[in-house]
């Protein structure tokens, strides 16, 4: 009879449990917030921080509420621009005039006006870092200009800026820089690549539907030493490049010349991985990358028989000395900035720490002009397609 007293008294007290704790006591709570989905920062002319948060609006999100025949044009999006001194004093003032209690448990995206990259991210990680709700997997992008641009993005294809701006991570399009990639480098030399975002002219179709000028899309890639944005920058080509040392590609269209007769051949690289190496010889630390995987070919005019197995090997040779070239340009960029931004000096930490010590206080001007850095490129042809020449050289054409 005890036991079951006991079983009846714990089954009682699990079901409080629950009750309590439950969405329904939760759901109240809710009603109360307005969560915060991505975070533009930026420096005004007179030197005080300008704090913009963007919130989703659940009340417009209804199906048939927003776009449609018959339906509202309200926006399910809001945002909220103060200015401070400080972050947080900006912060309180956009406090100040919700009604709802701010969060930042659904934050994902965090934007930085150009002017306050080269004035440096500390005061932002110093803003962040003290709020234990803020996902440190947030993403970071730079934008060219004033951030306060990024507002009259139209949102063509998605409800929201920020699903077109996380789209670009998930997709691999860009650079995948979170928040706990630049504390992690902030603690170490500082020098990371933040993608840079691009807000040009609106084709003229999208313009007069959506009544705005500016055009979202990514572009390159900003340097950041000691955690300030430089005025070197990389292109988008060179961004491309950065992915490839990440291993974080999706695919990848490249072009090379035809080693029989010069024409061009049109490749798609998949599956590339590229590895750091570090190595020691007389006390003196050298880097090795190697970087492999597949292309297909996706185009050619070249008279080159993909079926002609010395002909196939010459073209794959002339494919890997094309991105080595491409590795070694990017690379020799960041030498010349003096910006370790692949942060190749942790290799040599981890693997050679009494050697690291000897070099940790000098380490950009090492990595600019002392460094060894050597590149190995093995990338296999692995698909031809089911044309094996040019099909204007099989049509008779092209000579």
């Amino acid at each position: 009879m005890n036991k079951l007293k006991s079983r009846a008294f714990l089954t009682i007290l699990s079901m409080i449990i629950v009750m309590t704790t439950s969405g329904c006591w939760s759901s109240v709570e809710l009603n109360d917030r307005a969560f915060v989905s991505l975070i533009l920062v930026d420096l005004t002319d007179d030197g005080e921080f300008e704090l913009t948060l963007g919130f989703p609006l659940p009340n417009r999100m209804i199906p048939g509420d927003v776009g449609g025949s018959g339906g509202s044009s309200r926006e399910p999006f809001a945002f909220v621009t103060k200015t401070g001194p400080t972050l947080p004093q900006a912060l309180q003032d956009i406090q100040n005039d919700l009604s709802r209690r701010i969060t930042f448990g659904q934050t994902r995206l965090l934007i930085i006006g150009s002017a306050l990259a080269k004035h440096g991210l500390d005061p932002i990680l110093e803003f962040i870092s003290r709020r234990i709700t803020f996902h440190i997997s947030a993403n970071l992008f730079v934008t060219p200009g004033k951030v306060l641009e990024l507002v009259e993005t139209p949102t063509t294809f998605e409800r929201f800026v920020s699903v077109i701006l996380t789209s670009y991570i998930t997709h691999r399009m860009t650079i995948d820089a979170t928040l706990r990639d630049v504390l992690l480098a902030r603690y170490g030399s500082g020098d990371i690549l933040i993608p840079m975002l691009s807000l040009s002219k609106a084709p003229e179709t999208i313009a007069k539907k959506e009544k705005s000028q500016v055009w979202l899309g990514v572009d390159g890639a900003a340097m950041f030493v000691k955690g300030k944005m430089i005025g070197q920058q990389l292109n988008k080509a060179e961004m491309q490049t950065a992915l490839l040392l990440y291993s974080n590609i999706h695919e990848l269209t490249v072009r090379v010349e035809s080693p029989t007769d010069g024409k061009e051949i049109t490749f798609n690289l998949e599956d590339i991985t590229t590895k750091f190496k570090a190595k020691v010889r007389d006390d003196t630390p050298e880097i090795r990358l190697e970087t492999r995987g597949t292309a297909s070919v996706q185009a050619s005019d070249s008279k080159l028989d993909l079926q002609n197995d010395e002909q196939l090997i010459l073209l794959q040779k002339e494919l890997n000395r094309e991105i080595k070239s491409r590795i070694m340009n990017l690379i020799n960029k960041t030498c010349t900035a003096k910006a370790d931004v692949f942060q190749l000096g942790n290799y040599i930490k981890w693997k050679y720490p009494g050697i690291w010590d000897k070099y940790q206080s000098n380490w950009n001007e090492f990595y600019a002009k002392g460094l060894d850095i050597e590149t190995a490129v093995k990338i296999r042809i692995r698909g031809t397609g089911e044309a094996y020449r040019s099909i204007r050289t099989e049509w008779g054409e092209g000579t």
